[in-house]
């Protein structure tokens, strides 16, 4: 992988993964690719024969000359190339598995080339169900719509930690606090504090009733 700005992505979901299988869609950063913005698209696996375009850069959309978020990704390849498109979709899902795509498209001084790379997402309830991807074109100066062609495939099985934590979810620093171990010292109980209760309550002092009090959790 040549391309600056996939092997960036591409380092970017190694290091947010961080020993997992795939990282959560929610842990997914704009602000760490805002480079990549706008050749990047993310699929979504609803069923077992439907998937469809969640999101997708402006520039994915002027290669296919229309809006294709909410579309089938079949629509980012050529008619001939769609279904094994699709096989190829699975692969990252239920490998998993980093794909890697070199794409051509008849173009008007020639042959367009173009490189595309989707890697696999969780979902916020834990299922790998979304593929990351990204289109990296020779240069920007193309005749839409590019019907591109897959020219070569490069499949590469996704690697683990052997640690038993290898699938826990890493906390979002800015959202949501450290979570304490299931396995730590049982959770302190909060300081207890006495309130005066009502005044006009007779003491024990006085008539040997119990005086009324208030407890206070905060």
């Amino acid at each position: 992988m040549n391309d600056l700005m996939l092997s960036s992505l591409k380092s970017y979901w190694e290091r947010l993964r961080a020993g997992r299988v795939a990282p959560y869609r929610a842990e997914i950063d704009p602000r760490q690719f805002e480079s990549a913005l706008e050749n990047m698209f993310i699929i979504e696996k609803i069923g077992a024969d439907n998937m469809r375009i969640r999101l997708a850069g402006m520039k994915i959309c002027e290669m296919a000359n229309m809006e294709v978020r909410g579309m089938q990704p079949g629509q980012l390849v050529n008619e001939v190339d769609r279904e094994r498109y699709e096989r190829l979709l699975n692969v990252v899902m239920n490998e998993p598995a980093v794909v890697e795509l070199k794409l051509e498209a008849p173009n008007r001084s020639g042959s367009y080339h173009a490189t595309m790379l989707m890697m696999p997402l969780r979902s916020d309830f834990g299922d790998i169900n979304r593929v990351l991807g990204c289109t990296a074109g020779e240069s920007d100066i193309f005749a839409p719509p590019l019907s591109f062609s897959i020219r070569d495939v490069t499949v590469t099985p996704i690697e683990t930690n052997q640690s038993g934590k290898s699938e826990a979810r890493q906390p979002l620093p800015g959202f949501a606090e450290e979570q304490a171990s299931f396995d730590g010292p049982p959770p302190r109980q909060p300081k207890l504090t006495s309130i005066e209760g009502n005044p006009e309550a007779r003491s024990r002092s006085r008539e040997g009733a119990p005086k009324l009090r208030i407890i206070d959790g905060k």
